[in-house]
């Protein structure tokens, strides 16, 4: 078979991910999955009043976006336990979890001026479609398909979202009403956690982080071992905390995004897989992208399947970036679907190109690299 374009270019973009950092002689394949938790559009009712009042969601991932119900759940596990390698293990997901959700109605009690959270499980409480997800969550780390590890306590930048509800920005506060964070601007709707207009925020940042670590082991009796970032954004000051919670290994693309005092004004800081960042965590890289949910009619297969050969040339695990709305029906039953026909197509053609494929966690990371 002649190769593609995407292929040529996704082996070519592999290939320069790959050059630097630690080796592991086995060809493993790990799945990072972020957001499970968060609050996004919380239903079809409140995504129809942005239309009607004139939010422009082309493009938006907005109009997908939400908390997986059980269903989606269920769904999700069975396509990764009907594939198996050649020692009978399945794919198996890190669902990096936000903690909490904003408790809106205590937000604005308090007239904007303190902020209040709520764990996502009370979250999951409200809806019938979730109210059991826990048990699900729980159900999916005893099957070795779903093991939850940490993305923060929000994936919200608290004091940008308080300053434009305060100030009564129109848009943030009509989606506040609808128990959303989404702007209707194209900045991210609050969602860069860790970005900071002063450094004096990292100490609010490193408390936050302690608290959602906390709510964590609470949850699922045990200390977070791997963390992301929401969008990839943190300062460097923060590392010395995550390792002080237990964090071994820190996920996140070859460029770190650390704050200068704007919004998408970052200072970009390159890692390699496996390098240490001296507080006793290890920088680990993302170096294959899976998102149907961004262009549902593209070869996702292919472009995946080029940088993950890339990856096993050059000894690194191929450590695939997938967020969890591409496989989130609650809104769109059609989006799920599409998710999931793609997933299920990548994973036929990892194990019939590579049937003794690892499957691991990011945690389980330590255990079949070379350090």
């Amino acid at each position: 078979m002649i190769p593609n374009a995407s292929w040529v270019k996704g082996f070519i973009g592999g290939l320069k991910t790959n050059r630097q950092g630690l080796y592991s002689d086995r060809k493993v394949v790990v799945f990072e999955s972020d957001d499970w938790g968060a609050i996004r559009t919380p239903s079809r009712e409140v995504l129809r009043a942005f239309r009607k009042q004139g939010f422009d969601l082309t493009g938006s991932l907005y109009k997908v976006d939400a908390l997986a119900s059980r269903t989606d759940l269920e769904d999700l596990f069975d396509v990764l336990l009907n594939h198996k390698n050649s020692s009978g293990k399945s794919p198996v997901f890190t669902a990096n979890a936000i903690m909490a959700n904003p408790d809106f109605g205590k937000i604005a009690a308090s007239d904007f001026l303190e902020y209040h959270f709520e764990p996502f499980t009370n979250t999951f409480l409200r809806y019938p479609e979730h109210a059991t997800n826990l048990e699900l969550w729980k159900k999916g780390l005893e099957l070795g398909v779903f093991v939850p590890e940490y993305h923060g306590r929000e994936h919200v930048n608290i004091n940008r979202w308080l300053q434009a509800l305060a100030k009564g920005d129109e848009r943030t506060l009509f989606s506040f009403r609808l128990g959303s964070t989404y702007s209707g601007k194209g900045d991210y709707a609050y969602m860069e956690s860790f970005d900071w207009d002063s450094p004096n925020e990292v100490s609010s940042q490193a408390e936050i982080i302690r608290e959602g670590a906390r709510l964590f082991t609470e949850t699922f009796g045990k200390s977070p071992r791997s963390f992301i970032a929401p969008c990839y954004n943190w300062d460097p000051a923060l590392e010395q905390i995550l390792s002080s919670i237990g964090i071994s290994w820190i996920q996140g693309l070859s460029t770190q995004l650390a704050p200068t005092g704007g919004f998408d004004a970052y200072r970009p800081i390159r890692h390699h897989f496996g390098q240490s960042n001296g507080f006793g965590s290890r920088y680990n890289v993302r170096n294959v992208f899976f998102e149907p949910v961004n262009n549902p009619d593209a070869d996702w297969t292919d472009a995946a399947m080029a940088r993950i050969q890339a990856a096993f040339l050059l000894k690194k695990p191929a450590v695939i970036c997938t967020h969890r709305l591409n496989y989130v029906g609650y809104i769109d039953p059609k989006n799920k679907s599409n998710g999931l026909y793609h997933l299920n197509k990548l994973l036929r053609a990892i194990l019939k190109k590579w049937p003794d494929v690892d499957f691991v966690s990011t945690p389980e990371l330590s255990n079949v690299i070379t350090l």
